[in-house]
């Protein structure tokens, strides 16, 4: 077995107050921001894994383990009970687009779950407990799903999205949220892969599969 690994690193949010009301970010880190507004913010991060090596003459890889790892859990500064972040993480055998983090395989995603290795999503929150650390966040909820277990692919991808989740940010009108940054931990992907040489109608098989799977969101 080899062991793979993907790195996308960790980001800080601060919030820019008035004029602007947005979320100034550093160290991006291969993010692209989606949305900023006083009580919303949104990026994505994405990479693949380099498998060509593995999968050359027509062979078959396989994941044998998986694991995401954080740098650190996240944290804040300011933050009131009900203030939030989610981290949905994705690692497929094609590329992997925003809406795809609906869910592989569910209504509105253009991913079918059989391309999905592991969908994992998380909730962070800052509780009544936890706000009394200053800039603790708890984990609330946790969600997982995949069903791709091989893949004759070249590439493995992996799409991080990051967004803060809370009541509008500022001052104004009083009793709202008062946070004003995130930092969001470092994710790194870790494989361990093999691979196995199936006979060539298995492998062939395998290949059209994976075709028609890439192809089905096309098909009205």
């Amino acid at each position: 077995m080899k062991t793979l690994v993907g790195q996308i690193e960790a980001v800080f949010a601060q919030f820019s107050g008035a004029p602007f009301n947005t979320w100034d970010v550093t160290q991006l880190g291969g993010y692209e921001i989606l949305s900023s507004s006083s009580n919303a913010f949104k990026m994505i991060g994405s990479g693949y894994i380099d498998v060509a090596g593995l999968s050359m003459d027509q062979k078959t890889v396989l994941i044998e383990q998986l694991s995401l790892q954080y740098q650190f859990p996240p944290f804040c500064t300011n933050g009131v009970p009900g203030d939030a972040i989610s981290i949905s993480i994705i690692v497929a055998d094609v590329p992997v687009d925003e809406i795809d983090h609906i869910g592989p395989g569910f209504a509105g995603s253009t991913m079918s779950a059989q391309n999905c290795f592991i969908h994992r999503v998380q909730n962070w929150v800052v509780t009544v407990d936890s706000s009394a650390f200053g800039s603790n966040m708890a984990i609330e909820s946790e969600t997982i799903t995949g069903l791709a277990a091989a893949t004759t692919s070249d590439r493995i991808y992996y799409s991080v999205v990051m967004a803060i989740e809370t009541k509008v940010v500022g001052p104004d009108p009083p009793g709202v949220s008062t946070l004003d940054s995130v930092t969001f931990p470092g994710v790194r992907v870790v494989l361990g892969v093999g691979v196995k040489e199936e006979s060539e109608y298995v492998y062939l098989m395998r290949q059209r599969r994976a075709y028609e799977l890439q192809q089905e969101p096309d098909v009205d």
